[in-house]
């Protein structure tokens, strides 16, 4: 074994432990210490990830032929990743969860279903057979179900878990199916040796394993069309379960998908990349466009994450294209930046979550228009916030602008390619990619200003306090962002080692070079030094501060009402709200959205005393309306038919008996 493999393993042990203490979780003592066992073994697949990025050696474990086979174990460069995604987001959600959650056999329950949810996804990463991987994926399934159960007594818990685990369960099937066609192609349950055979399995099959993981990973990841679970779970799971399906199950989705098309199959066709591409583009820009139209703090986030899954998916997808073509600098780029973003996304988005956890705690609601001047409130939730908006919303210098920088990169030099159309089709989506940054970027500026700045728009805003409330899970999240930004060439450089690992492209100097500096595989192309980008900007705050303090004058400052348009009292409803805010988009993308207005006056008097008018809509996504509201309808009708077969009458089961019996002896003669 590794020492990568050798960590690992412990903080499977760790988190085995976990269980135990979780039987704790309804005493104080016993859920801190079930949180600081889980944050250990975080540190320990961190470092494990870590370790094996650094020596980029593969370690293989196999244990005792059992009933289904040898649980086989393995770690490699593209696993190692993920696992310090998973790491981290364990380590935060260990320091958060011992505030957030009250001590009582409802939360014994959910931290045991956590651990078993960590222990599964590390087994899913750590697997070296297609049945080691099964029984983790599925493991991890269920416990992801019975974690959005929390509060198994709200409809909308109900709702969102039944979803999370019926799509999950399609996925599966389809993983099961691609998975199977590579195992009896191939002859072997061990993917270290489905990689060496599968250029013997036949073109056909190939494309159709693509397709399936593609498909059966889609659903876990939140990839559009097989996303709808993302906004009914997130909402009704607790703040750090949210957290942990978007920081570590989407990704494991989006690490099934990389298993398969990156380290299984060999190169194919340019239409694998090609719908790669378009399935990300389409779930970056109607992630974004519908969490505009979002109130409730965590399902807009639940829609942000499919717009961030999107652009790691076009990322993969322009990797295959540029790999399939022959252009492996560009390939490798795209790779690194893809596995960039993970890294990225799980850092910002866990964040992001935990953060609206305090909020939610401290103002007892998570809907935008019922906050507001939370910022001097809960001040180092605010400033976490910020760090975390900032980074999602791909701004400079943090984290997020640096992998969107070289997706673009990347994207923009698709003129080396010799098809033309495959090169505008990489423009196209570099088109989408700028269309879903801008709108990202107003969502944020949304979400960041309607709840925290401004004047308090409810009494439970107004009563908020971040006393006792939890903040160190996310203050280490948002370090890691900045850690992300500012160590960029650091970090690069161990992603490419990994990208060099899977697919025999090593950039080396084509990627970094002295100075700090990032080219995206072509030195005469474009250049960016992010670490010495921060220190400008920061720089360049210190200016305007600088010359505030120096111009002040000696006088007592005097306060005074802000100018309000002549108002003599400026009230908290006569501010912008969340729905105004996203009026402008609402209005643009009507034929998209097609919402359902609702408007509420209180009498309709004449003469205009009406007194006062409530405005609201909803928007029902595309697909549930256009896709899975109509399949839902044909399989109750289906249902009902199927009813009538059960009349109750023994002569009619007899009689049914009978006819299978008929048809089975007919195709045996067959």
């Amino acid at each position: 074994m590794t020492l990568g493999l050798e960590l690992g393993v412990t903080a499977a042990g760790a988190w085995a432990a976990t269980l135990i203490a979780a039987a704790g979780g309804r005493w104080p003592i016993g859920l801190r210490v079930c949180s600081w066992l889980s944050a250990a073994g975080g540190v320990l697949a961190a470092a494990s990830g870590v370790a094996v990025i650094a020596s980029g050696r593969v370690g293989t474990l196999t244990l005792e032929r059992g009933v289904a086979g040898s649980l086989v174990l393995r770690t490699t460069p593209l696993a190692a990743v993920f696992m310090v995604a998973v790491g981290l987001v364990a380590v935060a959600i260990g320091m958060y969860a011992p505030r957030y959650h009250l001590p009582s056999p409802g939360t014994s329950a959910y931290q045991a279903a956590y651990t078993v949810a960590l222990v599964a996804s590390l087994g899913v990463l750590l697997a070296g057979s297609v049945t080691t991987f099964l029984v983790a994926w599925e493991t991890m399934t269920i416990a992801g179900y019975l974690m959005i159960l929390r509060h198994p007594g709200q409809a909308a818990a109900v709702r969102g878990g039944y979803l999370f685990l019926a799509l999950g369960e399609v996925g599966f099937m389809l993983v099961l199916g691609a998975l199977g066609v590579l195992a009896a192609s191939t002859g072997t349950l061990s993917f270290a040796e489905i990689a060496v055979r599968v250029h013997s399995v036949p073109a056909g099959y190939q494309d159709l394993v693509f397709v399936l993981a593609l498909a059966g990973f889609g659903f876990k990841a939140g990839i559009v069309p097989f996303h709808i679970w993302l906004p009914e779970a997130h909402p009704v799971a607790p703040a750090d379960g949210s957290g942990f399906l978007s920081g570590v199950v989407t990704k494991l989705g989006v690490y099934g998908f990389m298993l398969v098309a990156f380290e299984l199959l060999p190169r194919g066709p340019v239409w694998w990349g090609l719908l790669a591409l378009a399935l990300g583009s389409l779930s970056a820009v109607l992630g974004v466009l519908y969490s505009l139209m979002e109130r409730d703090w965590k399902r807009f986030l639940a829609f942000s994450t499919i717009e961030n899954i999107g652009i790691v998916v076009i990322a993969l997808g322009a990797s295959l294209t540029f790999f399939e073509s022959g252009l492996k600098a560009l390939g490798a780029l795209l790779l690194i930046a893809g596995l960039y973003q993970v890294l990225n996304h799980a850092a910002y988005k866990t964040l992001l979550f935990l953060a609206v956890g305090v909020v939610e705690h401290a103002a007892g609601t998570r809907d935008m228009d019922r906050l507001g001047g939370l910022a001097r409130r809960l001040p180092r939730t605010t400033v976490l916030m910020l760090v975390g908006s900032l980074g999602i919303a791909a701004l400079p210098p943090l984290n997020g602008f640096v992998s969107e920088w070289l997706i673009f990169q990347g994207l923009f030099q698709g003129f080396r390619i010799g098809s033309h159309l495959t090169a505008v089709l990489l423009v196209v989506a570099a088109a989408v990619l700028a269309l879903t940054g801008g709108l990202a970027v107003g969502a944020f500026a949304r979400s960041f200003g309607i709840p925290l700045l401004g004047m308090p728009r409810g009494a439970g805003a107004a009563a908020a306090t971040e006393q006792r409330q939890p903040w160190l899970g996310g203050a280490l999240l948002a370090g890691a962002c900045i850690f992300l930004a500012l160590g960029a060439p650091l970090v690069l450089g161990g992603l490419s080692r990994v990208a060099g690992e899977i697919s025999g492209e090593h950039l080396g100097s084509l990627l970094l070079v002295p100075g700090l500096t990032i080219i995206p595989a072509h030195v005469a192309f474009s250049s960016l030094a992010p670490t010495w980008l921060a220190v400008c900007l920061v720089a360049m705050l210190a200016v305007p501060l600088a010359i505030s303090r120096v111009g002040r004058g000696r006088e007592a400052a005097r306060v005074g009402p802000v100018w309000a348009g002549g108002m003599l009292r400026f009230r908290a409803r006569m501010q912008y709200s969340a729905t105004t805010f996203a009026n402008p988009v609402r209005v643009t993308f009507d034929r998209l959205y097609r919402p359902t207005v609702e408007v509420a006056r209180a009498s309709d008097d004449p003469a205009g005393q009406s007194g006062p008018v409530h405005y609201g809509f909803r928007v029902t996504p595309v697909f549930e309306r256009g896709l899975y509201q109509p399949a839902a309808r044909l399989l109750s009708r289906i249902g009902t038919a199927a009813n009538r077969l059960q009349s109750g009458n023994v002569n009619t089961y007899l009689l049914y008996v009978f006819v299978a019996i008929l048809i089975a002896y007919g195709a045996a003669l067959l």
